[in-house]
């Protein structure tokens, strides 16, 4: 009996269960950004626009932020994470981005029972923290969007940003990042 009232605390002292839990990771949003967006002279989509879809390709759409090694590998940051799904997060910013352009009248967020003939696709195919340069640290985003007419297909384009995010600031650097990204695919469609 005596040894077992020993190994028990020993093993619970090995086995970690006695130490401070791990310091929570830091959570970070992507929203809008004040100016730097596409702003048309007139709108381009007279009949207006709903945000129809918004998908974040693995390993892409989880909470902890993915990171961009130089040997190719991907690992998720323990220490940083969005503050909710990212597929969520873009959502909210892809409309925002799409209402600030002027391109549409109006535009249409995805819950509305409003209609609108043209819909819009978006699927984020990267949103990574990219460290694969030595010294260099950037908030990475690439997306594929889709303009539909009905169930017509009128236009595809892609885009990518890379923000600088040196500074750990990265919900700055992945709210610039997206929204440059996004205002380019528009305008290319």
């Amino acid at each position: 009996m005596n040894r077992v009232a020993y190994i028990l605390p020993a093993a619970a002292l090995a086995s970690g269960c006695l130490s401070p839990a791990p310091k929570a990771p830091e959570n970070w949003t992507i929203g809008p950004i004040d100016g730097g967006v596409l702003r048309a002279d007139a709108p381009k989509w007279q009949d207006g626009v709903r945000l129809s879809r918004l998908e974040v390709r693995a390993p892409y759409d989880a909470q902890r932020l993915a990171v961009l090694r130089p040997d190719g590998s991907v690992a998720m940051d323990p220490a940083n994470a969005f503050a909710a799904s990212p597929s969520a997060l873009l959502r909210g910013a892809a409309f925002d981005v799409l209402a600030a352009s002027g391109l549409a009248t109006p535009s249409v967020e995805p819950g509305s029972a409003a209609s609108a003939r043209r819909s819009l696709e978006v699927t984020v195919t990267r949103l990574a923290l990219d460290c694969r340069d030595a010294g260099s640290r950037k908030a990475l985003v690439e997306l594929a969007a889709t303009l539909l007419d009905g169930r017509k297909i009128e236009g595809t384009a892609r885009a990518s940003f890379a923000e600088d995010a040196a500074e750990g600031n990265y919900t700055t650097a992945f709210s610039v990042a997206f929204a440059r990204a996004m205002a380019d695919a528009l305008k290319r469609l």
